[in-house]
């Protein structure tokens, strides 16, 4: 059974209209800096760095597996091709090579990793690019493309799968570049791709236009490949798909952009949730949604909106250029470990792939993103105002934001990649790792770490019970079946479920309450509650049941990689009062705890705790009776 949600009314439009009065009412251009050849470096630092790694073949070679990896050789094609069309000629031969490359490797069923879906949304591109440049190369270039045969060539079809539930974001990013294929003649035609979008795509977006990933039934939902599919079918649309279901896919991907805008953080990353998080393309896709949406909203006569879709675009690229190493390379997970060291990377995540996919897709950004500078960026909704969002779909997450600052709060209770609790904050004025960024896990799932302990560590509640044990709220409910990472779970396996129970947003405060019930060891019902201003988030947890003690567990940016930092425990003199203070890239975070009575403990378990940023080290607060309260305070 289809158990996706999907919906007419668009369930952000509140929020919306709320944002839009405030950017009509008190109208303020953002001078960012981030201009096309701003941008254009970036890219060209980013592509200039693997010269040095193609072979005689034109393949680019990863220097630290010593191979050919995935479609690292297609990207760079693509991305040096746009190089080429902005002038750097000299990337012309180099480009050429990979292109030819890439398409003998599609051709000849040898595409590196088993990866071939992801080679013609590239390959083509490069082709458009180059083809006038070359035409002798462009007619054998053009006499390959012409022999593919997609249910043939291809993985992710369901004449190789045979099964609906496979049909994910490898399907859609296949039939974006294969709609490029047909579009320049070099394929029959394009219709056999309507059933697939109608029958296994469509059905995946929420109401809110988010693309949910993962079998049919139960998908797994990961930002990473809401986004990143819509990046791939948005790129069908600016190049004229006008099928069957271009209207509905169009209304999709509309409402998709406008919610990304909405969930973006002040330092431009979407929300961290499921495998690829915290990946350098997870931005430079939404980069180039919003680059896209920028042109579209502009063009339908809201400047305003427009402003503030080119303003997250250039705030993506600034949240990706912060990882860009001096040599150009990228740190393509959000912390500073080496390469080798693969902390925080997927088991598929490949340092030459990754860095030059999202080379790729940035190359995409620039060339659809033609007079975008003419757009006067404004303030993003995580940068003015209040606003809560509830995801839809299997999303399952709260985001609240006010002037600048924001918190993300994930819902699942019985997902061990995804674990309950604030597993994010983040605010304009404090480097981006600091809240921190990303929680620990129950369950590595796909991620693997260079050190660190796996533990589902995040600000969540946290109690003793009669017979002496801890447990928190990250623990979550452990399901009927055993966590499957690639065919996700059912969020109603195992009892538990979880009401926004209230929310608010106005005159600069975020306020919510969240109601969580559950078989949880010796608890029946948690309310949490999480009071926002800016410079300030205050928490406050309720358990009803049998404890000892009620707590909460306080998760602490320790080690990025490269750089520590101190935390102290500050035991105030003259008064019973224990709070922390975490010291890192110059700034300050406190954690005060407000119910009197409450101590600090340090549990072993929580020493180092890995997570996608490096380390962090857990703190587990106690008091008597059922509630604590504590605030977390943030420089303004």
């Amino acid at each position: 059974m289809n158990k996706l949600h999907t919906g007419n009314v668009y369930p952000w439009q509140a929020e919306l209209e709320k944002f839009i009065g405030q950017l009509n009412t008190t109208p303020n251009r953002v001078e960012d800096g981030w201009t096309r050849q701003r941008k254009l470096a970036v890219l060209e630092k980013l592509v200039r760095a693997y010269i040095q790694h193609q072979d005689e073949t034109g393949a680019i070679i990863d220097p630290y597996s010593e191979s050919e990896r995935y479609y690292s050789t297609p990207s760079y094609a693509l991305a040096a091709a746009v190089l080429v069309k902005e002038g750097r000629h000299d990337l012309l031969e180099s480009a050429a090579a990979a292109l030819t490359h890439s398409i003998a490797c599609v051709v000849e069923e040898k595409a590196p990793d088993q990866h071939p879906d992801f080679f013609p949304i590239m390959m083509m591109g490069a082709y458009r690019l180059l083809k006038h440049l070359l035409p002798e190369q462009a007619t054998a270039w053009k006499r390959q493309l012409s022999r593919i045969q997609p249910e043939q060539t291809y993985i992710f079809t369901m004449s190789k799968m045979k099964n609906p539930n496979r049909m994910i974001n490898w399907n859609a990013i296949m039939i974006s570049g294969e709609f490029l294929r047909a579009a320049e003649g070099l394929a029959a035609d394009a219709e056999w791709m309507e059933a697939y979008i109608r029958s296994y795509h469509l059905p995946r977006f929420t109401g809110l236009g988010l693309y949910q990933d993962g079998p049919l039934d139960r998908p797994n939902s990961p930002f990473a490949y809401d986004i990143v599919t819509r990046f791939h079918l948005g790129v069908m649309l600016e190049n004229g798909y006008d099928g069957g279901c271009a209207l509905e896919l169009r209304d999709h991907l509309r409402r998709g952009a406008l919610s990304s805008l909405l969930a973006l953080s002040p330092h431009g990353e979407i929300p961290p949730r499921g495998r690829s998080a915290q990946h350098q393309w997870n931005e430079a896709a939404a980069a180039f949604v919003f680059t896209t949406h920028a042109r579209h909203v502009l063009a339908a006569g809201e400047p305003g909106l427009a402003g503030a879709l080119r303003r997250a675009a250039d705030l993506c690229w600034q949240a990706i250029s912060r990882w860009q190493t001096d040599d150009g390379k990228l740190h393509i997970v959000r912390n500073h470990y080496s390469s080798e060291a693969r902390h925080g990377f997927e088991v598929y995540s490949n340092h030459t792939c990754y860095s030059l996919w999202t080379a790729a897709v940035l190359a995409h950004t620039l060339l659809y993103g033609e007079g975008i500078e003419r757009i006067a960026p404004a303030p993003i909704p995580a940068e003015t105002g209040s606003q809560v969002l509830e995801t839809d779909g299997w999303f399952q997450t709260v985001i609240a934001s006010v002037d600048g600052q924001q918190m993300v709060v994930q819902t699942s209770v019985n997902d061990p990649y995804n674990i309950p609790g604030i597993v994010r904050i983040q605010q304009s004025s404090l480097p981006p790792l600091m809240g921190p960024s990303s929680a620990g896990h129950a369950d590595r799932g796909f991620t693997g770490f260079a050190e660190g302990d796996i533990f589902p560590l995040s600000y969540s509640p946290a109690w003793q019970t009669e017979d002496g044990k801890w447990h928190s709220l990250s623990e979550g409910i452990p399901g009927t079946l055993e966590f499957d990472r690639d065919g996700g779970i059912d969020p109603q396996d195992g009892g538990g479920s979880v009401q926004v129970e209230q929310s608010s947003a106005s005159g600069g405060s975020t306020d919510i309450t969240l109601l969580w019930r559950g078989p949880f060891p010796g608890v029946r019902e948690i309310r949490t509650h999480y009071h926002q201003v800016r410079g300030k988030i205050e928490v406050e947890y309720e358990l009803q049941g049998n404890i000892q003690h009620v707590g909460a567990l306080i998760p602490l940016v320790a080690y990025d990689g490269r750089e520590r930092s101190v935390i102290h425990h500050v035991m105030t003199a003259g008064e019973e009062t224990e709070s922390i203070r975490v010291e890192y890239a110059g700034t300050i975070l406190e954690v005060v705890p407000t119910t009197e009575g409450t101590n600090v403990a340090w549990p072993e378990e929580l020493a180092s705790v890995a997570c996608r940023n490096g380390l962090l080290k857990g703190a587990r607060m106690k008091c008597t009776g059922s509630r604590i309260s504590f605030i977390i305070r943030l420089p303004e």
